[in-house]
């Protein structure tokens, strides 16, 4: 198990990943060496750097969202809980309750080699190269088998082929939409909202056309602060935080809200200064970005003609960001009032309640937009971003509540329910098909 443990460590760090992948790259290539060595750090500073900026965009919606939990009521009749992939898998393999965490472990390292081997003698060249995407998956098809009573060798063994196919298959179902947004067919998407961002772009087409896009809005001379990424998002954070602080505040006051979330500072300056910190992480992150993708492209020539012909790399969703930040924000506001529609139409129902993620509206509703700005346009972008707050939340919910990926509270994680839609939407088939065969 030494072996295998050093090896999942080695694999879920993708900036290490990415370095040696642009190294061999550009080795076969036979590029100079002062080529080699500046490719190979600068790709693994970028991915660094793109790490720093999630950092500190999680570090500052964290706040937020404890701001939105305290404000919304809660009763007996109404259950609540917190929609965090990491979480999810965080806990039940720390826990490693009935051997999950083991089997966790197992089907991420074979569900990498069989999407290696799928990219390697099949048409899809895709390399799936999202650290903390490899891992959640692995570990909800992990967690969907394990559901289901079977032994350890048939759990890693489902779950990998599982695996192995959803990295090699999504990328290739979102790469028309990509090559729209990026212009080229140089990178993938690779990250687990592809299923619902391919509705958005499904449903932008319906309700607009891509010529009228939303990145070529232009405002008035006077609203001309609007264009920079940097104020819009500013804007946009400053009143989603502030509406949170005072939801809590209206709930269990200020002096609650001080020493339960903000350390004692002033509730208002600390809104304030968390919105400020989410774009401030936007920045960094763009920055990794443009610093990531200038490197491991070239340097994936290398790789595509030794190894695998054509390969194209698979990325997380900020790679589509630098081509699309009006759509961004139009994602952002529209994922958040789908969220509170959806908690709204929830509460009717009386399904279990996701909390508000800012995460969520950030990261799935404004690539949502993004792809529904692809064929749609503004309209695109809009709906997009609503369709993906309103409808995860429902899909959210039916998981949790129906418990597709087991009892996971049994499994120490509590009060937790998944995101990705590219894990609730097969796991969600592959339930029903046991289902009804009685398993």
């Amino acid at each position: 198990m030494g072996v295998i443990n050093a090896i999942i460590a080695f694999v879920t760090l993708p900036a290490i990943m990415l370095g040696i992948i642009a190294l061999v790259g550009l080795l076969l290539q036979k590029k100079p060496a002062s080529e080699v060595i500046s490719g190979t750090f600068k790709t693994v500073l970028g991915l660094l750097i793109l790490g720093i900026g999630t950092g500190a965009l999680i570090a500052a919606l964290n706040p937020i969202q404890q701001l939105f939990q305290l404000g919304i009521p809660t009763s007996s009749k109404l259950i609540t809980f917190v929609t965090f992939d990491e979480g999810v898998v965080g806990a039940v393999q720390s826990g490693n309750i009935g051997n999950i965490g083991t089997e966790l472990a197992l089907t991420m390292l074979f569900g990498y080699i069989i999407h290696i081997l799928l990219a390697r003698f099949t048409k899809f060249k895709y390399l799936y190269l999202t650290g903390h995407m490899i891992w959640i998956h692995a570990g909800a098809f992990a967690l969907l088998f394990h559901s289901f009573g079977l032994p350890l060798w048939q759990v890693v063994l489902y779950a990998s082929i599982v695996d192995g196919l959803y990295m090699t298959l999504s990328p290739a179902l979102a790469q028309p939409i990509m090559r729209k947004i990026t212009g080229t067919n140089d990178v993938a998407f690779g990250h687990g909202q592809t299923s619902l961002n391919m509705v958005c772009a499904w449903l932008g087409k319906l309700v607009g056309k891509p010529e009228d896009s939303a990145e070529k809005v232009k405002v008035k001379d006077s609203l001309s602060f609007f264009r920079d990424m940097a104020i819009s998002i500013s804007l946009i954070m400053l009143i989603v935080s502030l509406i949170a602080g005072i939801m809590a505040v209206a709930r269990v006051g200020s002096a609650a809200v001080e020493k339960q979330v903000s350390g004692g500072q002033n509730w208002v300056v600390f809104a304030i200064l968390q919105g400020l910190g989410f774009t401030a992480g936007v920045l960094v992150l763009l920055q990794g970005v443009r610093m990531l993708i200038a490197e491991i492209v070239p340097a994936f020539k290398g790789i595509g003609e030794k190894f695998i012909k054509g390969a194209i790399p698979a990325l997380d969703c900020p790679v589509i960001y630098p081509f699309a930040p009006n759509s961004l924000v139009y994602g952002l506001i529209s994922g958040v009032i789908g969220q509170v529609v959806g908690m709204i139409t929830l509460a009717l129902i009386g399904w279990p309640i996701p909390l508000p993620s800012m995460i969520a509206a950030f990261f799935a509703s404004g690539s949502g937009a993004i792809f529904g700005n692809a064929t749609g346009g503004r309209r695109g972008a809009w709906l997009g971003g609503f369709v993906w707050g309103f409808v995860g939340w429902l899909m959210i919910s039916f998981a949790y509540k129906f418990q597709v990926f087991g009892n996971l509270s049994a499994l120490g994680a509590t009060s937790l329910g998944f995101t990705c839609p590219d894990a609730i939407i097969p796991s969600t088939v592959i339930w029903l098909v046991a289902k009804l065969f009685g398993v």
